[in-house]
Order: C-alpha cells, then sequence, then structure tokens
C-alpha cells in the first residue's frame, strides 16, 4: 500500500513529459490520468487517519534513503492541488486552445505534492526549486514585454531565497549531522534551546517567509497580475501555500525548542502581513491587483494561528488553508469567466450583470462570505478556532485585528460584487452572431458548474474539520516520530 504514495509525484512528472511530447487530446489525457489518480490519494488519506503512509524509495531507510511521509494533512494538501490543477487544465480545455503551459502546470504539482510528502529538508528545498523552475517559465509564457519585467524581481528574489535555504540545510547538517524531520526533531530536542543554533532557525523562517508572501510580499502583486486568469488560479492557490505547509511542518517537528521565540516573531510579522492586505484590496480596484492582495491578506491571517503554535491554532491554520487553495483559484477563475465572457470591465462605472448572469452572481457573492470565513463555509471552522487559539494565547488586539482585516477584505469584494452586478441592464450580445453567443454560452455554463462543484467541496471541508481536526496537525515531534514509528 505504501507504495502507492510516489502516485501524486510521478503521475504529473510522466503526464508533463508526454503532454509535452503528444500535440493531441493533452487536455482529455492529463485531466482524465490525474482524476483517476485522485482515487488512490483519497484512499491513503483515509488510511492516513489510522496510521501515516511511509515509503523509503529504494529500499534504503532513512536518514540514507529518500523518504517519502504522507498523514492526514499532508495527504489532504494533496488533494486540494490536485483538484485546484484539473479544474484549471478543465477550464483551458474548455477554450479548445492548444496551451504549451500545461506541461509546466503539471510540473508546479509535481513540485508542490513533493513538497507536501516530503520527510526530508533537502529534498524539500529540491521540491521547492522544481516548483519555482515551472512557475519562472509560466510568467513569461506569453512573451509580453510587461511579463519580463514582472518576472525580474520575482526571480531574483526566490533565487536569493533558494540561496538562503541551501546555506541553512548546509549549517543545519554541519550541526546536526542529518536533515531527516524526525531525526532533527529528536536531536533539536535533546541538544535543547541554543543561542547560536537560533540563527538556523532565523534563516529557514525568512525562506518560508519569502516563499509565502509573509511581510517579504513585494514579488506577489507583480508577478501574479500578469499571469492569466487560470495560472492566477494555479499560483495563487499552490505557491505561497507550500511555504504555509514547510512552516508548520517545521516548526511543529523540528523547531520545537524554538516555539516562544518564533511565536513573537512570526505574530509581528503576521500582523504586518496583515495591513498590508489591508491597504492593498483597499486602494486597487484592478481585480487582479485587488486578488493578489487578497492572498497576502489570507497569508496573514493564517501565520497568526500559526503563531499561537496550541493544537487549536495550528489545526485551524491547516483547515483554513485548505480552504483558501480552493477559493483563491475560484475568484481568479470566475474574475477570468466574466471578462472572457462580457470584456473588459470598466470599475468606474456599474456593469449590470446581475441582469444577465443571476447565477454567476450568486456564486460570486458566495464567495465574497467564503474569503470571509463566515458561517457555513469551508473557511468558517478555521478561522473560528484560530481567533479561539490566539485569544488565549496572544492580546485580544491582535484578534481583533484579523476581525478587520477579515471585513476590511469582504468589503473589497463587496464593492466588487456592486461594480460587476448591480447598475442598469447592459446588452452583451451585440457583439456576437446567434451562433457565437450561443457556443460563447455553452463553455460559460461549463465553466460555472465547474466552480460551482469546487465550491461544495469547500463547504465539504466544514464536515471534514468536525470529524479530523485532531488528526491534522503533530504540535510536538513526539507525535510525529510516533507516527514515524506506527508507519515503519
Amino acid at each position: 500500500m505504501s507504495n502507492l504514495l510516489i502516485i501524486p509525484l510521478l503521475v504529473p512528472i510522466l503526464l508533463g513529459v508526454f503532454t509535452y511530447l503528444k500535440d493531441k487530446m493533452i487536455y482529455v489525457i492529463a485531466i482524465m490520468t490525474l482524476f483517476i489518480s485522485i482515487i488512490p490519494t483519497l484512499y491513503l488519506t483515509i488510511k492516513s487517519v489510522e496510521k501515516p503512509i511511509i515509503l523509503n524509495l529504494g529500499g534504503y531507510t532513512a536518514p540514507y534513503g529518500i523518504q517519502l511521509y504522507g498523514d492526514l494533512m499532508s495527504l489532504s494538501f494533496v488533494i486540494i492541488s490536485m483538484v485546484v490543477v484539473i479544474v484549471v487544465l478543465y477550464f483551458q480545455y474548455v477554450n479548445k486552445l492548444r496551451d504549451v503551459t500545461v506541461p509546466f502546470i503539471l510540473f508546479i504539482l509535481a513540485g508542490v505534492n513533493g513538497s507536501f510528502l516530503t520527510a526530508d529538508i533537502f529534498n524539500l528545498f529540491v521540491m521547492f526549486e522544481v516548483m519555482l523552475l515551472a512557475s519562472f517559465i509560466l510568467i513569461v509564457a506569453g512573451k509580453k514585454k510587461y511579463q519580463f519585467k514582472a518576472s525580474i524581481i520575482y526571480v531574483v528574489l526566490n533565487l536569493i531565497g533558494s540561496w538562503v535555504f541551501l546555506i541553512g540545510i548546509g549549517i543545519l547538517y554541519r550541526v546536526y549531522g542529518t536533515l531527516n524531520f524526525a531525526h532533527l526533531g529528536m536531536r533539536m530536542k535533546e541538544t535543547g534551546f541554543v543561542d547560536t543554533h537560533a540563527v538556523i532557525v532565523l534563516l529557514f523562517i525568512v525562506v518560508f517567509s519569502l516563499k509565502s508572501a509573509l511581510l517579504v510580499f513585494i514579488w506577489l502583486p507583480r508577478s501574479y497580475s500578469v499571469l492569466t486568469y487560470e495560472l492566477g488560479a494555479v499560483f495563487g492557490a499552490l505557491l505561497t501555500k507550500v511555504g504555509v505547509y514547510a512552516t508548520i511542518r517545521t516548526t511543529t517537528v523540528i523547531f520545537v525548542p524554538y516555539q516562544q521565540m518564533l511565536s513573537s516573531i512570526i505574530l509581528y510579522m503576521a500582523t504586518a502581513t496583515i495591513i498590508v492586505g489591508m491597504l492593498g484590496v483597499i486602494k486597487y480596484r484592478d481585480i487582479k491587483m485587488m486578488f493578489c492582495y487578497q492572498i497576502i491578506l489570507s497569508i496573514g491571517i493564517i501565520y497568526y494561528g500559526i503563531s499561537t503554535f496550541s493544537e487549536l491554532g495550528i489545526n485551524g491554520a491547516v483547515i483554513y488553508t485548505l480552504n483558501d487553495m480552493l477559493v483563491k483559484s475560484c475568484l481568479f477563475l470566475i474574475a477570468g469567466l466574466i471578462v472572457k465572457r462580457y470584456g473588459l470591465i470598466d470599475m468606474e462605472h456599474k456593469q449590470g450583470l446581475l441582469h444577465n448572469a443571476k447565477a454567476t452572481a450568486f456564486i460570486f457573492i458566495f464567495l465574497v462570505f467564503s474569503i470571509g470565513g463566515m458561517p457555513f463555509t469551508g473557511g468558517f471552522p478555521g478561522k473560528l478556532m484560530m481567533l479561539q487559539a490566539g485569544i488565549s494565547t496572544h492580546s485580544v488586539l491582535y484578534a481583533l485585528l484579523v476581525v478587520v482585516g477579515t471585513f476590511v477584505g469582504m468589503f473589497a469584494m463587496i464593492r466588487l460584487f456592486i461594480t460587476l452586478f448591480l447598475g442598469p441592464e447592459n446588452i452583451y450580445e451585440e457583439y456576437f452572431t446567434t451562433l457565437q453567443a450561443k457556443a460563447i454560452n455553452r463553455t460559460y455554463t461549463k465553466k460555472l458548474v465547474a466552480i460551482a462543484i469546487v465550491l461544495v467541496i469547500t463547504c465539504m471541508i466544514s464536515i471534514f474539520a468536525t470529524y479530523f481536526v485532531n488528526n491534522l496537525s503533530m504540535l510536538t515531534y513526539e507525535r510525529y516520530i510516533e507516527n514515524v514509528m506506527m508507519g515503519g
């Protein structure tokens, strides 16, 4: 059974090579294969509730071999990532375009899944690089001048981050003699807090903060805003969340003696990120830029939960992140759907789309509530857990800032909703012939149904959280090592 753990990593790589070589049926092959791959991954996820799934590649046990580790948290991230990519590929398929970006989207998925499943910090670095190399290509895929300009800061900052990451790995191995998560956790626990070793921990926090746009966010709006809406959905849903996952895994398994120090640092960084996110969503009227700052705002809220280093706060951050991955992908996809169907949006005048697209308006307003983590949406349990943990751990003022940030993000989206859907009725069919209008409406409906399905999945996260919340995270390295021994 443990051999199935290689599927989420191996399948996207093979698909990426195959779809790059094969010109026809590229989307059908990729979508169907990924959909089939979800089945064994879902089976592993169910089994991981009893004990984690561990695969030692090549037959060599850790720390000498490459080890994959799948528990409920990591496998849940894998499934959500695969769902996002399937939906994005479906959107591109409905557009009936031969898109050269497909292989690189699949390579990103391989790097993301590998980051979630690895049990070794050097292999985490390798998976980061697989993901980043593919993302470098996708940013400039359109070959536009503004894309190349936007890619410069993205590439430079991520290369600096990778360089710092590699330095941190080298020092970590020099000091502790291993890079396996379980071994590192044991040896750091035995050594305890050491002032000089705190620098190593801070190096990793800097790297993961850069990758997830925590405080060091300048690269995100400039690069994500030049992407197509479909690629924006992939980037917004997956790339920053890998940094979040890496922070949760390392700080709760490896850097346990340094949690008290990290709690204040991460809290201050999260606070600054929330403030910047609020200012961004209020300032910008451009849809893509607004969505970019919505991502930054949600990252700050997630790290607020992580900063508590309590089981309630960490579990809340995990649940909220899983929901946020789906919601952010839906935001980009529904915006692209509206723009493709009705043309570029003039944000200075009301568009009156409610008269032409009532179903779209309903789904959009549900997205607004999902972003705010309102009751009956997938983000509500996670945000509530983070606030409860934050109030008991930090000052109430920080919790108040999270609540204010939530409503500011919702306000910006409601303002966008008013601009898009309210106002006098406009005639959008005049630019198309009758046959063209029918074809466009068919593809529009197919995409809207796909978004609705994803939103149903976000609601299922609430049910998922209720029953399995205690299995999501490992608060201390003892639980992680116990799971490793069970899986072995």
